[in-house]
């Protein structure tokens, strides 16, 4: 029988909340993100919680990045993937 090896993951960026992103001229979104570095997949995963007014979650998406991802761009990619699920009509 073999030995299982557990994945190895590093948080890069422990969650953080984003309130009243503009995501037109007048709507704003509020969310969550963290980021996740899979060390043995080789993988860094941005993960996203959209929430509702009462800060419930409505929407996870998580969003595999570059593993050679600059750590302060995370923030940016964050928004940016947040204004593209509101034009999608996703959230």
């Amino acid at each position: 029988m073999g030995v299982e090896l557990l994945p190895q993951r590093q948080i890069l960026q422990d969650w953080t909340r984003v309130e009243d992103l503009e995501v037109d001229s007048s709507q704003t979104r509020s969310f969550e993100y963290h980021v996740v570095e899979d060390v043995a997949a080789e993988r860094i995963t941005l993960t996203i919680k959209c929430l509702d007014g009462r800060s419930r979650t409505v929407r996870l998406d998580p969003t595999v990045l570059a593993t050679d991802a600059d750590p302060s761009s995370f923030i940016e990619i964050a928004r940016r993937r947040v204004r593209q699920l509101y034009e999608n009509g996703m959230i």
